[in-house]
């Protein structure tokens, strides 16, 4: 062991001191100098040693610690994390062949060490068809065949049949997936996949994207099927649901035809409706659709869905006296502007949610909208106080801050209520709209002739009553 001899100074002068310190600084350069091994420990490594090593060594490496956020860090820098394993087939590829590949991909998945072996495969068969199937965490399954060739597609019609097995019967596969979802699947690869999922029976989330060509869509799970997200399929025409436990459905895409049976738990709906798939509308197409919704607590709607296919229903004899969404308590509400005759539609809405608490308002000009010559508008006919359990209005792209003022103004008019006014802009912080006495309003705020009280922005604070939350469907 080795003892440093101790230095003993009296500080009697200043020039004592200034000796006192040139010797501490020789004496460190001199331990420096001696002890290497003690510099390391305040070196900064800036070399990259860990991307240069072997794919197998670096996942042996990473497989032995728990796939937390450090080695994921490690394996998403290192390129491990998205690496596929790339296979060629043939031109002719049967069923069995498919399910065979993606199989063998599945078993050999180790849940427990997951970056052990690849988690992407990259599967080239049938004349330029691709499929990417890519294993992520909380048990997701992607099959992707965006890759391939993808022109000219043929329209075709999909039933996909999920969690159909026996329970009791072990899985044949090791991996069981409880998000599964299908992107860019088209006329050739349908039945590829359909025979490959089939099988599959802890299913809680299917999501089917961009499938061109896809005209029908057929949905069946009689159990643990919970949620179910269909965005971007521009060719289709209908939807046929049939889950048993079914609590959120989420569509983005042009209107169908949508059919569900015994579907009793829904919760949570998403009609992003971007336009009529039609020439000729006929909204009595939609009735069952409208009473399939009748029990949710979220949902979200274009204003033209409602003008042209729920307004007409909701406003019937048999539905405008007993309909009411009596359980709903968040809505977002999307349209292309807010002139009187999209606030009036919005207001006769209204009317059928009587629990709302929260409501959200968004203005997309991008947003379809039908023409409005020779429209029958529906006239407000409202009692009061139908909305008293309101809290919360967020209104997001209006242009001039008027507007708000007198859509808050037009609320508390038909409804007696009034709720928290906040509005999201851009590059902004959320602000909340309140009501000044006219004296505090006079040389400091502009005081519109259209508008009745005075008003002030004040900006939002953070998890105030959830305010600054977003709507369950907001990206």
């Amino acid at each position: 062991m080795r003892f440093k001899k101790e230095k003993v100074y009296y500080l009697s002068s200043s020039s004592q001191q200034s000796k006192m310190e040139e010797e501490q600084e020789q004496e460190q350069e001199h331990e420096q100098e001696n002890y290497p091994c003690d510099e390391t420990s305040s070196l900064k490594i800036n070399k990259d040693y860990i991307s240069k090593l072997p794919y197998e060594i670096l996942a042996q490496i990473l497989s032995i610690y728990p796939l937390d956020s450090g080695s994921k860090a490690v394996a998403l820098f290192t390129g491990l994390w998205n690496r596929p394993c790339i296979q060629h087939k043939g031109r002719t590829l049967e069923i069995q062949d498919f399910e065979s590949v993606i199989s063998n991909f599945l078993v050999s998945f180790d849940e427990n060490s997951p970056l052990k072996k690849p988690r992407k495969l990259e599967f080239h068969f049938n004349r330029g068809s691709v499929v990417t199937a890519s294993i992520g965490l909380n048990k997701k399954l992607n099959l992707d065949f965006s890759k391939g060739n993808q022109e000219f597609p043929r329209q075709f019609g999909w039933e996909i049949v999920l969690n159909t097995l026996d329970f009791a019967q072990p899985s044949p596969y090791p991996f069981s997936a409880k998000t599964l979802k299908l992107t860019s699947v088209n006329y050739l690869s349908c039945e590829l996949v359909s025979s490959l999922i089939n099988k599959f029976r802890y299913v809680e989330t299917l999501i089917i994207d961009k499938c061109n060509g896809l005209r029908s869509l057929r949905v069946e799970g009689l159990a643990k099927l919970t949620n179910l997200i269909v965005t971007d399929c521009v060719d289709l025409k209908s939807v046929f649901i049939e889950t048993l436990e079914l609590k959120s459905l989420r569509y983005r895409g042009p209107l169908c035809w949508f059919s569900l049976e015994n579907v009793m738990y829904l919760e949570d709906v998403m009609l992003s409706f971007e336009g009529p798939g039609f020439n000729h509308l006929s909204h009595q197409l939609y009735n069952p659709l409208l009473r399939a919704i009748r029990d949710v607590k979220v949902l979200t709607l274009h204003g033209w869905m409602f003008k042209d296919v729920f307004g007409p229903l909701l406003f019937s004899k048999q539905n405008e006296e007993h309909f009411r969404f009596s359980k709903l308590e968040d809505l977002w509400w999307v349209d292309s502007c807010m002139e009187d005759r999209n606030i009036n539609r919005l207001f006769c809405f209204l009317k059928f949610c009587t629990s709302l608490k929260r409501l959200f308002i968004t203005i997309d000009p991008r947003s379809y909208a039908t023409n409005s010559a020779g429209d029958n508008e529906i006239s407000i006919k409202l009692q009061k106080g139908q909305l008293r359990k309101l809290k919360v209005v967020k209104v997001e792209g209006f242009k001039e801050e008027e507007d708000v003022m007198l859509l808050k103004e037009s609320l508390m008019e038909v409804f007696v209520v009034e709720p928290r006014f906040v509005d999201v802009r851009q590059g902004m912080h959320a602000r909340c709209l309140i009501r000044i006495p006219k004296r505090q309003a006079i040389f400091k705020e502009k005081v519109s002739k259209k508008v009745k009280f005075c008003y002030k922005f004040v900006e939002e604070v953070e998890g105030n009553t959830g305010l600054c939350s977003k709507h369950a469907h907001m990206p």
